[in-house]
């Protein structure tokens, strides 16, 4: 390559001597000079590109599925189809669960179908199969979930699927589009539709089979934290990892939170003797938006528990106006606070 372009600079320099006839050595060197930085400069920025390729494979979580003849030997050669990806280290703690590594998987071009969902293995360091879909152990499961799922993205023409691999604790959520509601609805609702740990069977053997045309989306993969102490430690930049502890730790701050309402929740309905009712009444209190106790929450909290007592369950409607009046309530009490503080 070296002699290529000293070749080129050289037919210029010709060029230019016989176009300028006047031009000396000297002024044809600054040319030279600029071309020879021009050249090292793309030279280093292809360089840099491919060692950011590299590193980002390398870093990367991906599902794919390698495509080979029919049988159980390796191609070395056979292509490879990469239906979603994202870096290890552009995943978070789950919002619900810090415990968990969550990493939302980019949509690729390719269009992986239904019947081939069996070919397709969560990979990392660039094709390092860590979980496969061919065949789940048995102490792995999957399930139906419908559209329960914490994507924003689920619409109804979608139902989404989970598969749990153990014992890594590896979740693998995606979607399958073309499968129909109502056909998905009525799998959910019958109880022995299909055993968990049998379901990727189910939906190539099954649902494939009547519905050829469904796809699989891949949206998200979470790891178990514990499992992947090392990886977090070792990928993640400083400025991230501090990010990412910071978040852990408003999100385990909020959780306790929560905990101490609805265990405030619990001893306060065991005394008045309607514990039955009390997980009714915690998912009221924590839809109010009271997530952790203070002297004010504490009493809208009585008063909840006070109508549960004496007329059983009542409506968030009324919920809300019992809250909305205990804080005009609390607002006149301020107001009137302040004024006997204020000088006469």
């Amino acid at each position: 390559r070296g002699a290529t372009f000293m070749q080129r600079t050289c037919n210029s320099i010709d060029h230019l001597t016989m176009a300028e006839g006047n031009m000396s050595m000297s002024d044809l060197l600054p040319l030279v000079a600029a071309a020879l930085n021009d050249e090292a400069a793309v030279d280093a920025a292809k360089e840099l590109a491919t060692a950011r390729e590299e590193r980002d494979t390398s870093h990367k979580v991906e599902v794919l599925r390698a495509i080979n003849d029919g049988d159980d030997k390796v191609y070395e050669d056979g292509e490879t189809i990469v239906y979603g990806s994202a870096l290890f280290e552009d995943g978070q703690y789950h919002s619900r669960n810090e415990d968990d590594w969550k990493i939302q998987l980019n949509k690729s071009r390719n269009i992986c179908r239904l019947e081939d969902l069996r070919d397709c293995q969560i990979c990392v360091g660039g094709g390092i199969a860590i979980a496969s879909l061919d065949e789940l152990s048995n102490e792995s499961h999957g399930w139906v979930n419908g559209d329960e799922t914490d994507h924003p993205d689920l619409d109804g023409d979608a139902c989404s699927i989970k598969i749990e691999f153990c014992p890594q604790s590896t979740i693998l959520t995606f979607f399958i589009r073309g499968w129909p509601e109502a056909e998905w609805k009525a799998v959910m609702e019958e109880e022995d539709a299909y055993a968990e740990h049998d379901i990727i069977p189910f939906l190539v053997e099954n649902v494939a089979v009547q519905y050829p045309e469904a796809i699989v989306e891949f949206k998200s993969i979470k790891f178990s934290a514990k499992k992947i102490h090392g990886a977090l430690k070792r990928l993640l930049p400083p400025k991230r990892k501090e990010q990412v502890r910071a978040d852990r730790e408003k999100r385990k701050i909020a959780r306790e939170g929560r905990q101490e309402v609805v265990e405030f929740v619990e001893s306060n309905m065991r005394e008045r003797g309607i514990f039955d009712l009390f997980h009714w009444m915690a998912i009221v209190v924590l839809i109010l938006g009271i997530q952790k106790r203070s002297e004010f929450f504490d009493r809208v909290i009585e008063a909840l528990i006070a109508k549960c007592e004496r007329s059983g369950m009542f409506t968030m409607e009324e919920a809300n106006k019992i809250m909305s009046t205990m804080e005009e309530k609390q607002c006149s009490e301020d107001l009137g606070s302040d004024d006997e503080k204020s000088p006469k």
